[in-house]
């Protein structure tokens, strides 16, 4: 399943990469990638992250590997949302984005990939980090136990899509 995120709303969401991004937009970029790398690592999953170009990238757009993260750079005159656009039209529901622009969520979301906001990615990086440095694996809920009260009946029921991007979601 491929994780892609849009860079720049990820740098402008979280607190330590917007402090970096005030000193040096490309210090901010590789603080990202350091996280998602370590993040590949931890879970094996490819990553693609896509930075906007449009103002002043390359005619053609450019892709680079670095440290086993697909850099994107979207084309002078294209959006990183349009990237990630095309991205989803194209694998479904092989693929997990990462962003807060609702436009983008709704648009991946009808295609059949599953969406997770910023916040909530960011979390789980930071959970597997944790983990990772616990020495332990990440703990599920106990089975015996239910969290909640069982509903019952499918008036209660998600849609298949919302579990389908639920499920997506929790195997990150």
């Amino acid at each position: 399943m491929l994780i892609a995120l849009d860079g720049y709303n990820f740098i402008k969401q979280s607190p330590d990469l917007r402090k970096l991004e005030a000193v040096e937009l490309q210090k901010a970029r590789q603080g990202l990638i350091d996280r998602l790398a370590q993040y590949k690592r931890l879970k094996g999953y490819p990553i693609a992250v896509v930075f906007d170009g449009w103002q002043g990238g390359k005619a053609a757009g450019h892709r680079e590997r670095i440290s086993g993260i697909e850099v994107i750079f979207s084309r002078v005159g294209e959006k990183a949302d349009e990237v990630l656009r095309r991205l989803a039209a194209e694998k479904k529901e092989g693929m997990v984005v990462v962003t807060s622009d609702r436009d983008i969520a709704f648009f991946v979301e009808k295609k059949g990939a599953g969406v997770l906001s910023v916040s909530d990615f960011a979390e789980k990086m930071e959970m597997a980090r944790f983990y990772d440095l616990k020495g332990g694996r990440e703990e599920e809920p106990s089975s015996n136990r239910p969290v909640a009260p069982q509903k019952k009946g499918p008036s209660r029921r998600l849609s298949k899509s919302r579990r389908r991007v639920l499920t997506s979601a929790k195997k990150l």
